[in-house]
């Protein structure tokens, strides 16, 4: 499933939001850093030409690349340099014959990557995996796999890890089953892994996705279905051990009468979110360190005013990098940026903030399954939200605190209540005694809060989840 939108967003902070024009073309809308709002309402064009499928990414020097595919068989390249678009054709393809889909770019150390599958109209479920890498001084071509699979499903899915190694996981179908293959790109030595089977299914595997977090471990979520019966799966597994069967043990995170559409995954604060859509709603759950469990599926509220698609994020912002890591989400760009993420990584002091997702159920030493049932199965009511709303500097260092000076609050104004109630009941000795007692403990609570106020105001700043939240400052 291809992303329609993309989120690049540069060191200063800057979003530009790349997305389809209403002529065809490519455009962008450019955000600001603080409240993720709208700079301007106008949109900026960068082709006219009618594009079939774009990819967009950012360099280390803030430079932004786009692959396209034109309506006329043109591979283009675009790249930015003060906003300045110039433009290159790298291929023809003659689409009276054949299909090309699923463009992947990657620019680092002005090397450039890219990837694509084609296939022609006599077996269009049978795709080729090409690779295409320009070091300078010519062009390095060679095929990753062959990859089988209906035309409306993607042949193959990349990550990088922060060495700049690409990752990819590709799909096909034999007799026997279903299979998924992996191959790692080293960067270094220009070089593909042999492939090896990383998954062996008898059921049929529908949507899958693969991520790298910031340890260089690989997690890979996947769907399969047999007739009626629907499973959510997901693995973790590092790269440098594919044939241990201890990494290699899939986990089984929901079932289902429905078909589940794109999984992603993501990482905050070093825990890793499994999430997917399912009809109109979208569901998902955090998975354990060891890969072998997780937690409850919850629902995840999607956003009303707009229709949430899938979103490719690619960030040069150094204060979130430690703490927010993910490339495909689910999320709306209109005034504002929405991202969907669970309601415990929101910030909203207007409103009264939800529990976090139950926690992960311990792992059973004998099974990685797990028996979960959806949320809408059981309620129709949301146990997650889903949009970070915006919110300004002292909202983002005050909102972990504010349980508890509310409770310190509540506890001040039942101590003046009582006050007043003793001024009406008792003599004036007697209240003036009571009040020296009572004064002694709001003295107490009030250097409690102001304390806390104060601890707040000096670790808030830089803390691991005002960085999260910077992402959307």
């Amino acid at each position: 499933m291809q992303p329609k939108m993309f989120l690049i967003k540069k060191r200063s902070g800057i979003i530009y939001n790349f997305y389809f024009s209403q002529t065809g073309g490519i455009c962008y809308k450019l955000y600001s850093l603080h409240n993720n709002e709208k700079v301007d309402p106008f949109e900026i064009s960068i082709t006219e030409e009618k594009i079939l499928e774009f990819h967009v990414t950012i360099d280390n020097e803030d430079g932004i690349h786009i692959l396209a595919l034109t309506e006329s068989g043109d591979l283009k390249y675009f790249a930015s340099n003060e906003d300045i678009w110039n433009s290159k054709v790298f291929s023809h393809f003659d689409l009276r014959s054949n299909i090309v889909k699923s463009l992947f770019i990657h620019v680092v150390n002005q090397k450039l990557y890219i990837i694509y599958a084609a296939s022609n109209l006599i077996n269009v479920n049978l795709w080729t995996i090409y690779f295409k890498c320009w070091d300078g001084v010519k062009w390095h071509n060679t095929s990753i796999g062959m990859a089988l699979c209906n035309k409306e499903l993607q042949p193959y899915c990349a990550t990088v890890d922060n060495h700049n190694n690409i990752h990819v996981i590709y799909k096909n179908s034999s007799h026997k089953g279903t299979q998924l293959f992996y191959r790692k790109f080293h960067s270094q030595f220009s070089l593909w892994s042999s492939p090896e089977k990383t998954v062996n299914s008898t059921e049929v595997i529908g949507f899958y996705y693969i991520f790298c977090d910031m340890r260089s471990h690989l997690h890979l979520a996947w769907s399969t279905s047999t007739g009626t019966s629907f499973k959510m799966l997901y693995k973790k597994f590092n790269k440098k051990l594919l044939n241990h069967n201890h990494q290699n043990r899939m986990t089984t995170l929901n079932m289902s009468k429905q078909a589940y559409l794109q999984p992603v995954i993501f990482e905050i604060e070093q825990t890793i979110w499994v999430m997917w859509k399912k009809q109109q709603e979208f569901f998902g759950c955090k998975i354990e360190p060891n890969g072998l469990s997780g937690s409850v599926v919850s629902s995840v509220q999607r956003p009303h005013h707009a229709s949430p698609m899938l979103v490719e994020f690619v960030s040069n912002y150094e204060m979130e990098k430690q703490s927010f890591n993910g490339r495909l989400f689910y999320g709306v760009a209109d005034d504002f940026i929405d991202l969907m993420l669970p309601k415990s990584y929101t910030c909203d002091l207007y409103e009264s903030i939800s529990e976090e997702l139950p926690d992960p159920s311990p792992a059973e030493p004998e099974s990685s399954e797990i028996n979960s049932t959806d949320a809408s199965d059981v309620s129709d009511e949301p146990e997650a939200a889903a949009v970070i709303p915006p919110c300004n500097q002292l909202t983002i260092e005050l909102s972990e605190s504010f349980d508890e000076i509310k409770l310190n609050y509540d506890k001040i104004t039942g101590l003046l209540e009582e006050v007043m109630a003793q001024l009406t009941t008792q003599d004036v000795s007697n209240t003036l005694r009571d009040i020296q007692v009572q004064n002694k403990v709001l003295i107490e609570l009030l250097t409690g809060a102001l304390k806390e106020a104060a601890e707040t105001e000096k670790s808030k700043p830089n803390g691991p989840l005002k960085k999260l939240l910077d992402l959307f400052k």
